[in-house]
């Protein structure tokens, strides 16, 4: 049961005291700077995954003052990126077709287990800070049976010191548990929210390294991270479970003195996510005031009419019996107060004043920084109500601001105003409830809106319901980003619950009073906008020494060109007169691949070259910075054991999913040459773990993959990664996974660290062998010859990528003759890859055998309804029997959104 009430009954004679003036004005201008930026949705397979599944992905990028498909970038950035390390471990450069885009990141076994963050953004949208940069976290788990896991920490036990006001923590660590080819010291990072520090941890063979550490009481979680050789473990242990915090937050911005008013209130637990709570509110003579009780997620409002001068406090008791004070604002001697109220057709507005003096004020009611009604009244004692139908009103959120007669602010309120018939009506049929194994399943999807068929762009995802609803505790839907989370800042708990049924809306209300009344996008004016948006593939730069050669008069009016050709299949041909600045802007066609290598000179040099240097304009990446408490917090109980649970039932049916697991009749066999220089290296540094001789990397070659880094990243992502360093989007580089540093050799010959930016080029065709030594101790010996320098501290945990080339004459051996044009990497479009699926179409023909354990039935991100918003599918079940989910999302060219589910059963 609630025990607040709403306020304000608005009496039908006071309703009309105000004067409306240009309501839903029509003009274009739109003063918010938010409204010229683009929105970003990412509709994802799920929240959760394991290391030998994939994340597909949807991407919709709409104009943000109306929804409509974009029309201004070409170009769309998703980027996988790892929250401890706060590195991008993977990344998409895709096309945008009339606002979609869709791809897919590729799980394997060396990605640690833990929290990740998809990001989205285009370059347009760089100009409006982080405001309009999709981010959404997801869970990834080592697929591996839970007993086989280390737990190098633990026996964790913690004492609080009230005395001293800290928490001392004790703890085991075994860091061969972790890493049993580790060698020397290991480091264990200790982080908790305000603080983080490191302890150096000696190896004890079969002992466990006791460490002890003080914290402040104040920390609700720490977090361990121990790094060994070749690997990196972490562990978030609860100190307090007791902790939490409650904010109050007064309608319209303060409390005033006698004036009642609704006060929104929001508790968030130990790891920040909402929890029910029921508690009382109570003065500092601490009487009873009045009860309250808050939703599932923590929030809602009571009554109160406050006396200044008095604290007032909200009151909590734990299970365990503990009691928990949390102060409210204070009361104004004198100040306004405004409520809305909500029926199902209109909204009351009702304002009050506590002054010497009561005056007129104005009233402007506002959608995505747009004004769209303007009110003006004197007060008569003090009152002023309004009465605004919401169909006046457009569909999402709306801001009222209350001004003084000097046009001062005084209060402010958000509200969600829904309309639903604005949404896009999703239907979705499926030819039966109930199916057998291995059937096809025929969906037919319909796209209305107001009882109208209108064409749209749908995807459809099939998935294990049960599963997904418990690994996807809290997620979004394209209604609800695109109406809600875009428009607020901050993150939103399971935003999907306000839009499943009406009957949430009212908890959508609490939602506005807590969250969404000062955290507003729209809130500044228009700025310059620096950044341009990108179209398509292009390659822009300058020629330098074009300006210092056009001051001579004999050469002032002379014209440059500059050519480019780029090694795409077929080879294209570029030319471009320079301007006068030395700019230069390529637009390339369209290709796909992981970067497209280019020569780039200045035509007609004759003798001027030490005039001209190209230089290559690279593309900045947004900060990674993200909230430590979003690494810290432990993973959800409840998603974790059924992961567990889904892991374990995989294995028990097909062992073969395990990683390293080979098959009876599979044979592995290793024949290695050792010629001088390998000779040389095993006896430095040990025979390598892996071997790639040139056979191999010229019969995997692709159109894309024609230079090592390519290559190695395509075909041996279990073994190391290729990740961009430096200023302005740097240069490439290959990392052994686990490695702390990767020393590159080529024929024996350590590379100089300010040439690392070409090894990544080496052409395939030059390289005899690539090899892997994965842990090489003594790889260190090469410290100094290439980092120029006495390495004081040398990297910790090294490995060595070694190289052998036919010309056997070390790095510049590699190339072709030196000439003089600049050659680089052009951007290309990521490849494409369809979602595959069985077809069992032939009942004759189905390998019975072979298990068929997908819990994504289907992904098909970009299905068009017709003229009369029509469309039909067919897929495949697998082997799980059980509830199976259709989830469809849409859009329309005019930017309305629509979702829909269906649910059938699998049996035996």
């Amino acid at each position: 049961m609630y025990f607040y009430r709403y306020l304000f009954p608005i009496f039908l004679g006071m309703i009309f005291n105000g004067h409306a003036q240009n309501l839903l004005e029509k003009e274009n201008i739109v003063p918010a700077n938010a409204a010229d930026a683009e929105k970003i949705y990412v509709q994802l397979s799920g929240n959760t995954y394991s290391t030998i599944e994939t994340i597909w992905f949807k991407a919709i990028v709409v104009n943000a003052f109306n929804n409509t498909p974009t029309t201004k970038s070409g170009i769309l950035h998703v980027e996988l990126i790892d929250l401890l390390d706060q590195r991008i471990v993977d990344n998409k450069l895709l096309k945008i077709n009339s606002g979609i885009a869709d791809s897919f990141f590729q799980l394997h076994s060396n990605y640690r287990e833990g929290k990740y963050i998809i990001r989205a953004y285009t370059e347009w949208n760089k100009n409006f800070g982080t405001d309009f940069i999709f981010s959404t976290p997801i869970n990834i788990y080592q697929f591996q049976l839970k007993e086989n896991k280390p737990n190098p920490i633990r026996d964790v036990v913690f004492t609080k010191d009230l005395s001293e006001n800290k928490f001392t923590i004790s703890s085991k660590v075994f860091p061969l548990e972790l890493d049993s080819l580790h060698k020397g010291k290991s480091m264990v990072y200790l982080n908790w929210e305000g603080g983080t520090d490191s302890i150096e941890v000696k190896h004890k063979k079969n002992l466990g390294t006791l460490i002890e550490y003080n914290v402040p009481l104040d920390a609700q979680i720490i977090n361990y991270q121990l790094n060994t050789q070749n690997k990196k473990f972490i562990k978030s242990v609860v100190l307090d479970e007791e902790y939490g915090s409650l904010s109050f937050f007064p309608e319209g911005g303060s409390l005033v003195n006698g004036l009642e008013s609704n006060v929104g209130f929001k508790y968030l637990d130990y790891r920040g996510k909402g929890a029910k709570v029921e508690g009382i509110v109570m003065d500092e003579e601490e009487n009873k005031i009045i009860s309250f009780e808050s939703n599932a997620l923590g929030m809602g409002k009571v009554a109160l009419q406050p006396k200044a001068g008095k604290t007032y406090y909200g009151v909590l008791q734990t299970k365990y019996g503990n009691t928990f004070k949390y102060a409210l604002p204070k009361a104004k001697t004198e100040g306004t107060v405004l409520n809305i109220s909500n029926t199902k057709s209109y909204r009351n507005l009702f304002f009050r004043a506590k002054s010497k003096k009561p005056d007129s004020v104005f009233v402007k009611v506002f959608h995505k920084g747009k004004d769209i009604l303007f009110l003006k009244s004197k007060l008569k004692r003090g009152r002023f109500a309004y009465r605004i139908m919401n169909e006046q009103l457009p569909h999402g959120v709306i801001r009222v601001t209350v001004y003084d007669k000097n046009y001062k602010p005084i209060n402010e309120r958000h509200f969600f105003n829904s309309l639903p018939n604005e949404n896009l009506k999703v239907s979705i049929k499926i030819d039966k409830q109930e199916y057998k194994l291995r059937d096809s399943v025929v969906v037919s999807i319909g796209t209305q809106k107001n009882n109208t068929p209108i064409p749209a762009s749908v995807s459809v995802m099939a998935i294990d319901s049960a599963y997904f609803s418990e690994t996807n505790v809290s997620r979004s839907s394209i209604i609800s980003y695109f109406l809600l989370e875009s428009d607020i800042r901050g993150e939103i708990e399971n935003p999907f619950y306000y839009f499943q049924n009406y009957k949430h809306l009212s908890d959508l209300d609490d939602l506005m009073l807590t969250q969404g009344w000062s955290n507003y996008k729209y809130d500044e004016p228009k700025k310059a906008k620096y950044i341009q948006a990108e179209k398509g593939l292009e390659l822009t730069g300058t020629v330098g020494g074009v300006q210092r050669v056009k001051k001579r008069k004999k050469l002032k009016n002379n014209t440059y060109t500059i050519n480019m050709v780029s090694f795409s299949d077929p080879i294209q041909a570029y030319t471009q007169e320079i301007d006068s600045t030395g700019y230069f802007k390529f637009a390339l066609n369209e290709s796909y691949g992981n970067g497209m290598k280019f020569v780039i000179q200045p035509a007609d040099l004759r003798n001027k070259s030490d005039f001209f240097k190209v230089n290559i304009k690279r593309r900045k990446i947004p900060e990674i910075a993200y909230e430590l408490d979003k690494v810290i917090v432990p993973v959800d109980s409840i998603i974790e054991k059924r992961v567990v649970e889904k892991m374990k039932e995989n294995i028990r049916l097909d062992p073969f999913l395990l990683p390293n697991t080979i098959a009876l009749n599979e044979v592995v066999v290793s024949d290695y040459e050792l010629t001088p220089k390998r000779t040389e290296m095993k006896e430095l540094h040990g025979l390598p773990d892996v071997v790639i001789d040139n056979n191999e990397l010229i019969k995997n070659k692709k159109n894309w993959t024609g230079q090592l880094y390519q290559w190695l990243l395509f075909n041996y992502p279990e073994e190391l990664e290729v990740i961009r360093v430096g200023p302005g989007g740097g240069f490439q580089i290959a990392r052994v996974h686990g490695a702390g540093f990767t020393y590159v050799v080529v024929d024996g010959i350590p590379v100089d660290i300010d040439n690392y930016d070409i090894i990544g080029n080496i052409p395939l065709e030059a390289i005899k062998s690539a090899e892997i030594l994965r842990t090489a101790s003594t790889a260190n010996r090469y410290c100094l010859e290439v980092f120029n320098s006495p390495c004081i501290s040398p990297p910790e945990f090294p490995a060595i990528l070694a190289l052998y080339t036919y010309s056997g004459k070390g790095l510049f051996g590699a190339f072709p003759k030196k000439t003089s044009l600049l050659k680089d990497t052009a951007p290309q479009y990521s490849p494409k890859r369809e979602f595959y699926a069985p077809e069992y179409t032939n009942p004759s023909s189905i390998d019975w055998s072979a298990p068929d354990l997908r819990t994504l039935l289907h992904w098909q991100p970009n299905i068009s309804t017709n003229k009369d918003g029509t469309a039909d599918i067919t897929f495949f079940n697998g082997d799980t029997t059980g509830k199976m989910i259709v989830i469809c999302e849409g859009i329309t060219v005019d930017g309305s959104v629509g979702y829909s589910e269906i649910t059938y059963e699998i049996v035996e």
